[in-house]
């Protein structure tokens, strides 16, 4: 499975379902993210909320305007104060362990990944299950 992962970490953790986001305060308080994975199966936009371990994946309509540029530009658009860290991370195969451990190493980030085979990839901020706990309204 090739693809890239545009990955930003965000300045905050948060809960859908409860309406709250609160800023980090120590080194191990485990971030929201927002995340575009663009692979074989399209491309799809996901967001974590660090407190619920809630998961958002919207779907992209496939159109040559969705670009990485636009998902940054999207990104800084709507989270550009919150922004940590931004990570672009391609892999030729992301099913291959020791590419994902080589790639998130020069980064500094444990590979947590998750891979939908069908349709995306998205990286877990800690250990935890990522689930839909909530719907978007």
């Amino acid at each position: 499975m090739r693809g890239v992962l545009l990955l930003a970490v965000l300045t905050i953790k948060s809960s859908y379902s409860r309406n709250i986001e609160t800023p980090l305060e120590r080194a191990y308080d485990v971030p929201d993210t927002v995340q575009w994975w663009f692979g074989d199966g399209g491309c799809y936009r996901i967001r974590t909320y660090a407190i619920d371990h809630d998961i958002h994946v919207f779907e992209i309509e496939d159109s040559p305007k969705t670009t990485i540029e636009f998902a940054r530009t999207n990104n800084l658009k709507h989270y550009g104060d919150l922004i940590r860290v931004w990570h672009e991370i391609r892999i030729a195969n992301w099913t291959d362990g020791s590419e994902l451990e080589a790639a998130f190493a020069r980064i500094g980030l444990a590979s947590r990944i998750e891979i939908n085979p069908r349709q995306f990839v998205f990286w877990k901020p800690d250990d935890a299950e990522y689930a839909t706990k909530s719907t978007p309204k």
